[in-house]
This record gives structure tokens, sequence and C-alpha cells, in this order.
């Protein structure tokens, strides 16, 4: 129970609104308190064993330690992140469901037409957690050594290219780069990573973007040829690849995200004692570790500019989609 403290001399009306104000705060200050209370639900909207369950499964386990009760990773693939997606804005905004994204809040609603939630307005960014480079490689046969050599054969003739899918990162960063540089870049879609590099090493595609991990095998055996990373700096899996700025074809980086949100209306003081427990755990050095290990990069940021990245990949999207005249599902 509170107890209210009022100062000598303060008039029924002014005690009114005070007690007003502060009975109407009792509620969500109470429930930060005492919050969490039992096991918090984390919706990964992929199947097990991808990216973005691997990371959220090391996450929640610290996440979960230093909250004081359990992180349940709850998988609801499906819709290119849509669905889970779609429960979490509709879930009680209590702090018991959270969304372990990735950059697919910046891309979906660049390339659906009806989504049954706002990116922007529906969610409220925890942490940003790791993110995973993505690299453009070539089958050895293509008579090219880098990005540049790239586009200029691609200013002669249409090339095609794989991704893991429409309306993916690596699909719209294909658009983006022809926008740029005037090459015919023919983008054929995959259902998922693996396919598509598959198809790379066989010769069926010119090229690839994808995320980096699952080709440093091949890049190390010869079967492809890296001309590039797409993030801002070099990957710690392919060291001696260049960046897509280094090579100056593009200026625009581009990696694949991981992080946690929660719905938008989650009490304020709830929300901060999220952030500062994720922030808490982003130092934890086994926790980097396993990251690193798995082929994570690390990039701690706060929860603002975490927010802000979100708001400026889907503007970029948004326009790389309409300038590209890219038929929107």
């Amino acid at each position: 129970m509170q107890t209210l403290c009022v100062p000598r001399g303060l008039g029924r009306r002014h005690w009114l609104a005070l007690a007003a104000l502060i009975l109407a705060g009792g509620p969500a200050s109470l429930h930060a308190q005492t919050w969490p209370e039992r096991p918090i639900k984390m919706i990964v909207p992929f199947p097990p064993g991808g990216g973005a369950d691997n990371a959220a499964r090391f996450f929640g386990e610290k996440l979960g330690a230093a909250l004081g009760q359990p992180v349940v990773i709850d998988n609801r693939p499906g819709a290119s992140g849509n669905i889970g997606a779609e429960l979490v804005a509709r879930a009680p905004a209590d702090g018991y469901t959270l969304l372990f994204a990735n950059e697919f809040l910046a891309t979906n609603p660049a390339v659906f037409k009806a989504l049954r939630y706002d990116s922007l307005r529906d969610f409220a960014p925890v942490a940003r957690v790791a993110s995973s480079a993505s690299a453009i490689a070539v089958h050895p046969s293509l008579p090219v050594k880098t990005l540049r050599e790239l586009v200029a054969l691609g200013k002669t003739r249409t090339l095609n290219y794989g991704s893991p899918g429409v309306g993916t990162g690596p699909h719209l960063y294909g658009q983006l780069i022809a926008l740029n540089t005037g090459a015919k870049l023919n983008h054929v879609p995959y259902k998922g990573t693996a396919p598509a590099i598959t198809d790379a090493v066989g010769g069926q595609l010119d090229f690839v973007i994808s995320t980096a991990a699952p080709m440093v095998p091949h890049v190390q055996s010869g079967k492809l040829r890296a001309l590039a990373v797409t993030g801002a700096q070099r990957s710690d899996q392919l060291p001696e690849v260049p960046t897509v700025m280094e090579t100056r074809v593009v200026g625009d980086p581009y990696d694949v995200w991981y992080g946690l949100l929660s719905p938008a209306a989650v009490p304020a003081p709830v929300l901060e004692r999220l952030q500062q427990a994720a922030a808490q755990v982003l130092q934890d050095t086994e926790l980097k570790a396993r990251l690193t290990k798995a082929g994570y990069e690390l990039r701690t940021v706060s929860p603002g500019e975490f927010g802000n990245e979100i708001r400026r990949d889907l503007e970029r999207w948004t326009r790389v989609v309409q300038q590209a005249g890219i038929e929107r599902e």
C-alpha cells in the first residue's frame, strides 16, 4: 500500500489534484517494482536453428538470468516474420511478451501492401543484440575480381544474382547497386540462403548476395570468389575482403541486424528495466564470446540509436522498392 504525504497548508483542490496524479501513476509504478513475476515469452518469428533463433537463444538465456525469470523462446515462423510481429504488436503491453526481430521490420513495410502492424509505432526498441555481415560473391568462372569489375560487366550484359528471397535485404541491396551504378542486374529469388549459395557454387548464378557465414567455406575452397562485404567494417570471417565503401562503388553499407523490441505501450518503468538489463547482458564476456564464435558481429548502441537505425532502413528500402519498380505483394 502506498502512503501519501501531503504538505501542511495544501488546499483541498490541490490535494485532490496531487492524489489523482499519484494514483494515475501508481499501478504502473507498482507493476514495475514487481516485474517480472513470471517467465517472459520471447517471440522469434523464424524457425529454430536459423540466425535469428540462435542469437535469441544465446541472448535470452543471459537476459533471463539478469531479470531473475526464465526467458522462453517461442518460434512463430511464417509470412516473412509478419505472423510473429503481429502477435507481439497485439499482445498485452505488460512486458511479458517480447519480439526478437531482424531486418524484416524495415523491409516488409516496403514490400507488403498491407500489414497488421506498424514497425515504428507498435514497437519500442530494447536492444540491438548483434548483426551478421553479408557478402557479394561470384562464381570463379566469371571474369571479375572486384566489385567495380562486376558492375562494369553488368553494364555490358545482364547478370543474374541470387538472394534468400523476394523482399529480403540482399534482394533489395542488389537493386540498390543497380540503381546507383546503372548495372543490369536480374534478381533470382530462392527460399532461403542455402539454395542460393548452392546454385552460385554450381554456376547457375553469376553472383549471390547473402550472409557471409555460409559462404566462408566455399570462398576458402575457391568455389566462390568474394568481392565485397556489405557492412561498414570488414568482417572477421572474411578479413581480406574489402567493404563496399572501400570499393567506392556503393556508399550505403548494409548488414543483417538482430534486436529485441517490446510492444510500444509497455509502461516506461518496465521498458527502462528491460533496456538496462539488456545493456548489462550485452557486456557479458561469455555472451560476447558465444556470439562471436557463432559468426555474429557486435556493435552496442543505445535503444534510441537502434530505433533510428530501423527508421533509416525502412526509409531506404521503401525508396529502393519505389525506384526499382518492385511490385509489392
